[in-house]
């Protein structure tokens, strides 16, 4: 029986060196059945920057698919254009890898054999290792708390210290996300309201709450570099966290006021704690990212881009 097809989708944002250490690291796989797919997004003025990635790519990796995405519209949008492409393609699997790691040659074969064991099982994920810690878990899928605290299960422990089997979980981090193409179908895509942050929590809540399974499978093995395009700590992904905690909150909380009550709860008081230390920028910032949740803007934000701050993360 032949194996089936898995698109592994990427999307470069000025990550040009990653990108190409990342696609050298998928020429060494040892499943016999995946297409590659790089999405390109635009930076700069009017999004029309780019560099230097697609050229690159072309000339060191010919049979990798690369496409030109015309706007930045982030993780979410990014990821929904190559989603749509492989589909379109025929692929029978879709796997979400970031751009900003590298994979073991077998992290394929054990990920595909679980979801082909059990029709229920719609999202699987591999354990996502420390790329300057190889032994160190960053990552074994995620759990998520009434207030959208979202919680990496396993980071800082050894790889060899987790369960040997496939555990549950309430969500699988984008990284490196395996989906059956009927969970695309039925479930939908990304919801392109987050951007950035979040919107692979709402996409396994959303398959949960259809019936499917997300697990993990602890013999798929990644090495991740975390948060190259962001940084872990910027004012960006501070915005999109604080923001989109609330639209998680909106969506999946039970019941939806009280659940947004306290995500608005703790976002006000990491607000207070800001102003009490003398960082306006992050006040501000958490405050930006509640306004908008309350006037419903979402997508893309380019406020930090209109202040004079030394924080450039931006995806």
């Amino acid at each position: 029986m032949p194996n089936p097809v898995v698109a592994i989708v990427l999307i470069n944002y000025r990550g040009r060196e990653d990108t190409l250490e990342c696609l050298a690291s998928l020429r060494r796989l040892t499943y016999p059945a995946f297409r590659t797919y790089l999405i390109d997004q635009p930076f700069g003025p009017g999004d029309g920057r780019r560099d230097g990635t697609p050229e690159a790519v072309r000339a060191a990796f010919p049979e990798v698919c690369v496409i030109e995405n015309p706007t930045n519209n982030g993780f979410a949008g990014g990821n929904n254009v190559g989603i749509r492409r492989a589909l379109s393609d025929g692929a029978a699997y879709v796997f979400l890898l970031n751009n900003d790691t590298t994979v073991d040659p077998g992290l394929l074969e054990p990920l595909v054999s679980l979801a082909e064991s059990d029709p229920r099982i719609g999202i699987v994920g591999p354990v996502m290792l420390y790329s300057a810690e190889p032994a160190i878990v960053w990552s074994a899928g995620g759990a998520m708390g009434p207030g959208a605290e979202s919680r990496m299960i396993g980071q800082g422990c050894r790889v060899e210290e987790l369960p040997c089997l496939p555990e549950e979980r309430d969500f699988i981090v984008g990284c490196g996300l395996l989906a059956k193409r009927v969970v695309w179908e039925q479930v939908g895509l990304f919801d392109e309201r987050y951007f950035l942050y979040y919107e692979e929590s709402d996409l396994c809540a959303r398959a949960r709450r259809q019936g499917w399974r997300v697990v993990h499978q602890p013999k798929g093995r990644l090495w991740h570099k975390v948060s190259r395009s962001t940084g872990t700590d910027s004012l960006t992904t501070l915005y999109y966290m604080r923001r989109n905690a609330l639209l998680y909150l909106a969506t999946h909380g039970r019941p939806p006021w009280r659940a947004i009550g306290r995500g608005l709860a703790e976002a006000l008081r990491l607000a207070a704690s800001s102003a009490v230390r003398g960082d306006r920028r992050r006040r501000r910032v958490v405050l930006w990212a509640v306004g908008d949740f309350l006037l419903r803007r979402f997508g893309r934000t380019d406020r930090m881009a209109s202040e004079s701050w030394t924080d450039q993360g931006s995806i």
